[in-house]
């Protein structure tokens, strides 16, 4: 089982459209209404680019990543989901949807159509509030991202990955140290702009120097220090990590 996995009785309580299903009555007390949710299997797509913009999901388990197709035909991935997230709100921009989501493993979704949506925003200012929060949310993690491509160097964008995930499973009650990869390293290259031999000898390096420990898909992070810090230099962490050898033995042989 991965360790990303979290029970659906937890998630929806921390649902940003719980208010839907529990109404307002007291979501620790009481148990959701039903609501319908599908099944989708790994690689299967839940929406494609220039579908009619009809319903909003939220991801109740497994994770899953939106793309974009460029006009040479190659794919372009622009986010990754995980439990909890809101997926679809770039179909309000036109009447439909300008990415595709496809699921990088055995996943589920509660759909809510838009009329559905229309009435609760209209009827609650708590759920029109977290509408606009995940919004806003989405639009500043997309800054960042473009932040990321245009100034930081590839060793830069692989630590900001890294704690931008374990940040992620934290905000969800998940372990923040050790977690599963559910997108290949391909998928991770795409998404960060990079080779994919950049982002195996990237993971290899911070593996050697013990900052984490990478088996298959299990990420473990051994020094968050140290990984914080290669998004302060422009160097790539091997080079840091010698340099600051050189410096002990220098300071050494000065003691000596």
């Amino acid at each position: 089982m991965s360790l990303n996995t979290i029970q659906p009785s937890v998630l929806c309580h921390h649902c940003v459209m719980s208010g839907m299903c529990f109404g307002q009555t007291d979501k620790k007390q009481a148990e959701p209404r039903l609501r319908s949710h599908k099944v989708f299997q790994k690689s299967n797509v839940l929406f494609s680019a220039g579908q009619t913009f009809e319903a909003i999901y939220i991801l109740r388990s497994g994770s899953a990543k939106s793309s974009i197709t460029a006009n040479s035909g190659s794919e372009q991935i622009s986010s990754f989901y995980f439990p909890g997230d809101l997926i679809g709100l770039d179909g309000f921009d036109n009447g439909e949807h300008a990415q595709s989501i496809r699921f990088l493993e055995t996943s589920s979704v509660c759909r809510i159509g838009l009329g559905e949506l229309d009435k609760a925003m209209a009827n609650s200012t708590s759920i029109r509030h977290k509408m606009l929060q995940s919004m806003s949310h989405a639009l500043n993690d997309e800054d960042r991202f473009l932040l990321s491509l245009n100034h930081m160097n590839s060793a830069q964008r692989l630590g900001s990955f890294l704690l931008n995930l374990s940040s992620r499973f934290e905000d969800r009650g998940l372990s923040g140290n050790v977690f599963d990869l559910s997108m290949t390293r391909v998928d991770i290259a795409n998404y960060l702009g990079m080779a994919i031999e950049t982002v195996s000898r990237l993971l290899t390096q911070l593996h050697n120097e013990k900052v984490i420990e990478v088996e298959k898909r299990r990420v473990s992070i051994l020094d968050r220090d140290k990984l914080q810090q290669c998004l302060l230099l422009e160097r790539e962490p091997h080079m840091l990590f010698a340099e600051k050898v050189r410096q002990s033995n220098s300071i050494q042989v000065e003691v000596a």
